[in-house]
């Protein structure tokens, strides 16, 4: 499912032990301009996906060589218009 907006996801991204393979690995990831690595700490990585079609990036990362798992952590979703409008009218009571 796309969304108009672009939904914000935290993961964690399970790298390889294989260290040319990882560095490979690290070396696509961080050229994708949707995505905010963090600290590698051993074979995690945490990152932050701002994508309007999350499932599809989820798949294109968890094909990348080099990454063995991809978790999401968090997934933070758009209200729905009615929520959005209603908060509105309160908020301008």
């Amino acid at each position: 499912m796309e969304a108009s907006e672009p939904v914000l996801s935290s993961l964690i991204i399970t790298l390889t032990h294989l260290p040319e393979l990882q560095a490979r690995a690290l070396a696509i990831l961080s050229e994708r301009a949707d995505l905010e690595l963090g600290v590698l700490g051993g074979h995690w990585l945490p990152a932050a996906l701002a994508s309007t079609d999350p499932q599809h990036a989820f798949r294109e990362l968890e094909a990348i060589p080099g990454v063995d798992l991809v978790e999401v952590v968090f997934v933070e979703l758009p209200a729905p218009a009615s929520v959005a409008e209603s908060a509105a009218v309160v908020g301008a009571a």
